[in-house]
């Protein structure tokens, strides 16, 4: 299963892991964003859990999400999800992190799976308020 919760991380363009992000304080975060991701995140999630999946509205997402996030895709990746973690019951915001070089935001929730499991899901949005990156993968208490 940790495996495939790295795969996930193929979502995003290689040259995110290069750069510097810092962690904003509230003051700083862009709430309407802030919202959109969660939103985004929570329908996903509730949109698999019917057996359904997302499907990406008005150029909400990079045009590499919308073809790598296809229907089978979704539904293959939420089953190894399920299987190993239980269905998706909720969400919360956590931490909003930024880079100044990339003008990447990623937006950390902490996703409860099953009873009682953790795990992190993170919305990266560009410059452009696009989704450009969406991970699944354990929780740690910071940006990895």
């Amino acid at each position: 299963m940790k495996t495939f919760l790295l795969s996930l991380c193929v979502l995003l363009s290689a040259s995110v892991y290069s750069q510097e992000f810092k962690k904003l304080d509230n003051a700083n975060i862009n709430q309407q964003q802030r919202e959109f991701a969660k939103k985004f995140a929570t329908d996903y999630f509730a949109k698999q859990v019917t057996g359904n999946y997302y499907s990406f509205q008005n150029n909400e997402a990079t045009d590499e999400m919308v073809k790598f996030l296809t229907a089978e895709k979704q539904k293959e990746v939420y089953a190894q999800i399920k299987s190993g973690f239980g269905d998706f019951k909720s969400l919360e915001y956590a931490q909003t992190w930024f880079d100044n070089n990339t003008h990447l935001t990623v937006y950390r929730f902490k996703g409860t799976f099953g009873d009682s499991n953790l795990l992190e899901i993170r919305v990266v949005m560009n410059y452009q308020g696009k989704i450009a990156g969406f991970f699944v993968k354990p929780w740690t208490e910071n940006l990895q």
